[in-house]
């Protein structure tokens, strides 16, 4: 066999004509050597060498061998996943390249064996939400303006809600009463959810446990075609990706989701290029609890990752760029604040002469600020002191904090303690900065207008953060978005005659509306 470097380029040159050109919805076994299980009986030399392939609704399980120079292996598999990708767009796939000591289970229950019913077309006859499930509780995923037509292709177990495609990757669900069809809605087959294809679910379980090799990782690339949003539920948790993600477990029963190009997104939180985060796994390999905060890759894992860049682009979407470097989220501002002392190393673990508070530095907003510092090496975690309100502990180079309860300051200090196993060895200079004054109220009422179904919201005062403003009125089962600035605003709704509603800013600060009867006129 040939050195670790040597073997690792090998394999992922060898997958591009190994497995060049996949269609969707299909694997490829990449490079030696490869597992799989099938959810029916296979022939005994199925899927057996490099460059054989399986339809992905067939498998039930693939993994791929641990790096091993004496036998010149190091699994490689490769998979062309539809997930949420319409089939108007049938050239599109979202790309999955398994490496290393890792085994993924498709999650995506097998498709069912009854003939599939011709989707109807549907109109909508009042500006309504998309949900993502057939119930008010559900969240929006869209909204479909008076006079769109749709494509239905299921109804919900109440025969309430109509499954229809908003978009190229949104399906969701829309109130029955808010669409007409020249169709027969009622032929519509009772389905739940949001479909899923083949591997759009699925739990990965890694280890790189015996490793000696920096250049051979064990993980899960996941990359997605340009400008398309891509929707997958990876090990319980649902990911949306616009980019080239990465996923693997750790020993101590961690997922981790890190980012190499684009943005990733668990919810609200967004991971940019560069940045990763973690949850803890369950006994069954499912995430339990919530992600901890978004912190850089470490400088060793991205220079291990710069291996990703030799996958051979015939199996990928586009070439891999990894960040060599972590570049901040957000510009660091450059003006001079008011600081005093200067930088302490009190024990002499870790290296203290670059370390230092760089962000803000010139002021802090009333609420929520995120604190960056320049590294001390050596450092096992950091701690941001905010004088007068608290401490928060970070395992990387910036942290969030809310300064929304530390009362009517004007001018605070902060500065942080770099840690080695939770002792003190390096304390920042101290910085003094103005604060924003506390912002007036956020604010919204609504009234009947003077012409009937008209009703008028108003809203004032949008906390300062916010990029956007949603009005929502339940009985017109709409939500209509406005961008922040302006911060106030009024806006006139038709066809309404009672119910309630909320206004939202986007920071997740809500106004409920009480419930309103306007009258119409004979």
């Amino acid at each position: 066999g040939g050195s670790c470097p040597t073997l690792v380029k090998q394999a992922l040159a060898a997958i591009g004509p190994n497995c060049g050109g996949l269609a969707r919805n299909t694997a490829c076994y990449g490079f030696n050597k490869v597992g799989a299980t099938f959810s029916q009986a296979v022939a005994d030399d199925f899927f057996t060498k490099p460059s054989d392939q399986a339809t992905l609704s067939t498998v039930a399980s693939i993994s791929t061998a641990p790096l091993d120079t004496d036998l010149s292996q190091w699994g490689v598999a490769v998979m062309s996943v539809q997930a949420n990708i319409p089939d108007s767009l049938p050239g599109q796939a979202v790309r999955f390249i398994l490496l290393g000591n890792s085994q993924i289970e498709n999650a995506v229950a097998p498709p069912s064996t009854a003939p599939t019913p011709q989707p109807i077309t549907v109109k909508v006859t009042t500006s309504a939400n998309v949900r993502s499930g057939p119930t008010r509780n559900a969240n929006v995923v869209g909204s479909a303006p008076v006079g769109t037509e749709l494509t239905a292709d299921g109804i919900s177990d109440d025969n309430q809600w109509i499954r229809v495609t908003l978009s190229a990757t949104v399906v969701g669900w829309i109130s029955r009463d808010l669409v007409t069809s020249d169709a027969d809605i009622n032929t519509l087959p009772v389905v739940n959810g949001v479909p899923q294809t083949p591997m759009q679910a699925f739990r990965l379980k890694s280890d790189v446990a015996g490793l000696n090799c920096a250049d051979a990782p064990s993980l899960l690339m996941v990359q997605g075609p340009k400008n398309v949003k891509i929707q997958i539920t990876a090990n319980g948790v649902d990911v949306q990706l616009g980019s080239t993600l990465i996923f693997k477990t750790t020993q101590d029963k961690k997922f981790q989701i890190g980012t190499i190009d684009g943005t990733g997104r668990i919810g609200n939180q967004v991971i940019p290029a560069g940045y990763m985060t973690e949850a803890g796994l369950d006994e069954n390999g499912d995430v339990t609890g919530r992600f901890g905060a978004v912190l850089p890759i470490p400088k060793a894992e991205l220079d291990q990752l710069q291996v990703l860049e030799d996958i051979s682009p015939d199996v990928l979407n586009y070439k891999v760029t990894v960040p060599d470097r972590v570049v901040p989220i957000t510009p660091r501002p450059t003006t001079v604040p008011t600081s005093t002392g200067t930088t302490v190393n009190t024990t002499g673990k870790a290296d203290c002469t670059n370390f230092k508070a760089t962000s803000p530095l010139d002021g802090l907003a009333y609420g929520e600020n995120t604190f960056y510092w320049d590294p001390a090496p050596g450092a096992t975690s950091y701690r941001l002191n905010v004088a007068g309100f608290g401490t928060t502990d970070s395992s990387g180079t910036n942290v969030t904090y809310d300064l929304f309860n530390a009362g009517q300051n004007f001018q605070m200090s902060w500065f942080v303690q770099a840690l080695v196993n939770g002792q003190v060895a390096c304390t920042s200079q101290t910085v003094t900065i103005p604060r924003q004054a506390q912002p007036p109220p956020f604010s919204a009422s609504w009234k009947c207008g003077s012409s009937s179904g008209d009703v008028i919201v108003n809203y004032d005062n949008v906390p300062p953060g916010s990029s956007s403003v949603s009005i929502t009125i339940n009985s017109l089962e709409t939500t209509q978005t406005y961008a922040v600035p302006p911060r106030s605003g009024s806006k006139t709704f038709k066809g309404f005659f009672s119910g309630n509603g909320y206004v939202t800013a986007s920071g997740g600060q809500r106004i409920d509306l009480p419930n309103l009867v306007c009258s119409s006129s004979d």
